[in-house]
């Protein structure tokens, strides 16, 4: 049996005065930019390891066509659940009190940390891989996604990606991949030398490609292409908490900042995603 009295409380509840300095911020306000706010369905928040958000959904009712009075005949549409587990990202830096007490640096660190969050947190999103079971699964370690084909000379299995999802009921909402990902995208050229991306697409600060908004993320594995629809994606998420700590560092006169976030997420259905694979043998 464990020694409950050495075990570190992993989930905390309704301890502030221990806490004082402890902000929890909206992570829609904190870390708007994270693919798990920009790209996902939000439904739930829960903290804690154990606890897991139990979601539940509706497939869709089927409907018919009656005659003026004819009885109208049931449907009874499948009740499913979504079983989602989250993983905890945190953060710890600790700086000398000269170096927190200069005009702006605060600021600057704060920003720093919750780049390192967001930069974790897009990790998860595409590649987790949870070994004792509950935990973020990414997208990349997922079975039963669309496939999107693989994208050589021409925009092709983007299109033909597109169209899976949305025959499989899907909705696409975004198009998500790394910069050398749309680096090699905006290569490629049609038979008369002219790119196939226009050069306005290319230049936007919001590029899209077939009407779709298109992601550029530093986290989305090389060579994959992601078309997904965010109503499909049903995530969890906790509060972005904060705290600054002068005790812990006391002897080194320094001060310690801690952030963490807590989130995880699901697919209601793996085949209104789609993975797109670049074939690495043609530029």
């Amino acid at each position: 049996m464990a020694d409950t009295s050495t075990t570190t409380l992993t989930t905390l509840i309704g301890n502030e005065a221990a806490f004082p300095n402890l902000t929890a911020v909206q992570p829609g306000e904190a870390i708007p930019t994270a693919l798990v706010m920009d790209c996902t369905t939000v439904m739930a928040e829960i903290e804690g390891d154990e606890p897991t958000a139990r979601i539940a959904y509706a497939g869709d009712a089927a409907a018919s066509i009656v005659k003026e009075g004819a009885p109208i005949a049931t449907d009874t549409p499948t009740i499913s659940e979504l079983v989602v587990s989250t993983q905890k990202v945190a953060v710890l830096t600790v700086v000398s009190r000269e170096s927190y007490s200069h005009a702006g640096v605060a600021e600057m660190l704060g920003n720093g940390i919750g780049r390192g969050i967001i930069k974790k947190a897009d990790a998860l999103f595409f590649t987790g891989n949870p070994t004792g079971g509950k935990g973020i699964k990414g997208l990349s370690k997922m079975t039963g996604l669309a496939d999107g084909g693989t994208l050589s000379s021409d925009l092709t299995p983007i299109i033909d990606a597109i169209a899976t999802v949305s025959g499989n009921g899907g909705n696409p909402t975004h198009i998500i991949m790394n910069m050398a990902s749309w680096a090699h995208l905006l290569k490629l050229k049609a038979a008369d030398g002219r790119p196939l991306i226009n050069p306005d697409v290319a230049n936007s600060t919001q590029p899209q490609l077939f009407g779709l908004p298109v992601r550029i993320n530093a986290q989305c594995p090389a060579n994959e292409i992601y078309i997904i629809d965010r109503d499909e994606i049903i995530s969890a998420v906790g509060d972005v908490l904060t705290d600054v700590s002068r005790e812990r560092y006391f002897d080194s006169d320094s001060v310690g900042i801690r952030a963490t976030f807590r989130y995880g997420f699901g697919l209601l259905h793996a085949n209104r995603i789609a993975k797109t694979t670049i074939s690495t043998g043609t530029e």
